[in-house]
């Protein structure tokens, strides 16, 4: 399990942003931009021999996953009834919770551990994804664990908005991705579209600008991943 530190955001430069949306009826907030996967996908098809389980899937996830390790805010989770209602946890790396299709058209959600490296992140998370994939299986696979992203793929789609559902139980300000199809872009990219919706009393567009930079950066040169 991740390690994590505790921050009172009630203090500090964005003490007004954090205090205003804390409790707004509606924080979240999101956007879909478009990402180019050609590189990636190049370099995944290139290493499958050396690396037999690997995915696109999986390959764009543990992007995602090391870009947020650029950006404090995306690693940031509300505490209920926080000391002041300025307590949160900060956690040093972040895991996937994703959702996954069956066989009987039911989806799954499997738990996919951050690794450091892309060879390290590849066999606990195919061997969670296979786990989660057989019908009838609960949604808890992982069991416990510390900070996460929710994430959704759309593989049939080339979307330009998403909305994500949300339950009655306290929003804690887990940030959530929705991915698309791969589709071709102009000067022979190969694109994805991405949706991001986070929560505004942690995050805000400075941040979503930089995550996407970051990834943006992973995703041209994927050697780095290696």
């Amino acid at each position: 399990m991740s390690e994590f530190r505790v921050l009172d955001l009630s203090q500090g430069p964005r003490h007004q942003a954090f205090a205003f949306y804390r409790g707004a009826s509606q924080p979240r907030w999101g956007l879909t931009t478009r990402l180019d996967v050609g590189p990636l996908l190049a370099c995944v098809q290139a290493w499958r021999d050396e690396l037999p389980g690997l995915s696109p899937l999986l390959a764009y996830h543990h992007a995602v996953l090391q870009a947020c390790l650029a950006v404090p805010a995306l690693r940031q989770r509300l505490v209920r009834d926080g000391h002041g209602n300025g307590q949160v946890l900060e956690w040093a790396r972040v895991d996937a919770s994703i959702t996954l299709a069956r066989s009987d058209d039911s989806f799954a959600v499997a738990y996919l551990p951050w690794g450091a490296r892309l060879r390290d992140f590849v066999g606990p998370a195919r061997a969670a994804i296979e786990a989660a994939r057989v019908p009838g299986t609960d949604w808890g696979i992982g069991g416990p664990h510390g900070g996460c992203v929710y994430t959704t793929t759309l593989p049939w789609l080339d979307f330009t908005h998403f909305e994500h559902a949300h339950t009655g139980a306290f929003d804690d300000g887990t940030p959530r991705f929705a991915f698309g199809r791969f589709s071709p872009g102009g000067s022979e990219r190969v694109e994805m579209a991405m949706n991001l919706e986070i929560h505004h009393a942690l995050v805000d567009g400075l941040h979503v600008g930089r995550f996407v930079q970051a990834l943006e950066a992973l995703l041209a040169e994927p050697e780095g991943l290696w």
